[in-house]
């Protein structure tokens, strides 16, 4: 009997064992779906939360929500909701802190903009400059602007010139090697990454707007509804262009970097016109004496050239000229002498 009473405690005690361990695994198994329940209710109320509120005659027909492509940076992004008398569309939009297209499993390549300035001294600007052309050319870059200057015996000229990025380095490498006198640099990079993520994201939400803006204006039946969804697309897909056109400016820069160039020649030639001024006055008394000289000696040369060029003329004067002179004197002598004869005659006797 004892033995047998002692196998009936051991039997409940397992029954009694068994069945905590199953009310344990129930109280488990509840609390998770309850938990799960909850992140459930939880993300439901936060998407419709982030979704576009709309007027009640449209709100009924339409029951999904938008989320929030990212909204780690929303109060950076700037987003500016979109407010009309029977409602509020709001564009969920918000910037973003790191590489969204990383997250999303999206490779993404950060976004540099280079930007370098230079200048060379060079003995002999217009070869320097045929050298420039052909590094341009041979790079696959183009000169965006260029000025040419002479200013206190210098002779310089100006560069912008947009570079593929691919081959900024190289480009910078080939300038130095353009033969110089004097060579400075200074390269700077511009990391645009964080703004061009927050532009993707904020574009993204845009047309998220764009899209159930259209689905609405497909499904509303008054015209006050249609008017307003009208203005308030119309504002979407300027903010829309917007973006566009600042993430075009982005691409273009990074796929071009910038080179600012400067070519200089020092010419000796106006340095010395320019220096004059500084000379002592035993130098500037010897210069204008030696300038005079040269304008004297000048116009005595231009005089005998006038001489020369005219004794072709003054010998067919002399040639003509001196005969009929002879003749005009001989002739007016003859003329006296015969008016005087006749006076000699008639003069009274001398007493």
């Amino acid at each position: 009997m004892g033995l047998m009473s002692e196998t009936k405690r051991r039997r409940t005690k397992w029954l009694l064992a068994m069945m905590l361990v199953l009310v344990a695994a129930m109280l488990m198994t509840g609390c998770q779906a309850s938990d799960s329940d909850s992140a459930k209710n939880a993300g439901g109320s936060g998407g419709m939360a982030d979704s576009l509120e709309v007027p009640a005659n449209v709100e009924s027909e339409e029951s999904g929500s938008i989320a929030n492509t990212n909204t780690s940076n929303q109060a950076a992004s700037g987003e500016k909701s979109i407010v009309s008398s029977g409602g509020t569309v709001t564009g969920g939009g918000a910037g973003a802190s790191g590489m969204g297209s990383a997250a999303n499993g999206e490779p993404f390549s950060g976004k540099i903009i280079y930007t370098a300035k230079m200048a060379l001294k060079v003995e002999d600007i217009a070869k320097a400059g045929t050298e420039l052309r052909d590094i341009i050319h041979a790079s696959g870059a183009y000169i965006l602007q260029f000025n040419d200057s002479r200013y206190d015996g210098e002779i310089a000229s100006l560069y912008t010139i947009k570079v593929p990025a691919g081959g900024f380095m190289s480009f910078v490498d080939k300038m130095a090697e353009i033969p110089n006198v004097k060579f400075q640099q200074d390269i700077s990079g511009k990391d645009v990454s964080e703004e061009y993520v927050d532009l993707e994201s904020r574009l993204k939400a845009r047309r998220l707007v764009e899209e159930r803006l259209l689905g609405m204006m497909e499904k509303a039946d008054k015209a006050d509804d249609l008017l307003k969804f009208s203005n308030q697309l119309a504002e979407v897909q300027e903010q829309i262009e917007q973006l566009l056109g600042r993430i075009r400016y982005l691409d273009a820069n990074v796929a071009y970097s910038t080179v600012e160039l400067r070519i200089y020649q020092v010419d000796q030639k106006m340095a010395t016109g320019l220096e004059s001024d500084s000379q002592s006055f035993g130098a500037r008394l010897s210069g204008a004496l030696t300038g005079s000289s040269k304008a004297v000696w000048a116009g005595i040369q231009g005089l005998m050239v006038i001489l020369a060029g005219a004794l072709p003329v003054l010998a067919i004067l002399a040639v003509i000229g001196i005969p009929v002179f002879w003749f005009a004197k001989h002739r007016r002598k003859g003329i006296n002498s015969r008016s005087g004869m006749p006076q000699e005659k008639n003069a009274p006797p001398e007493s």
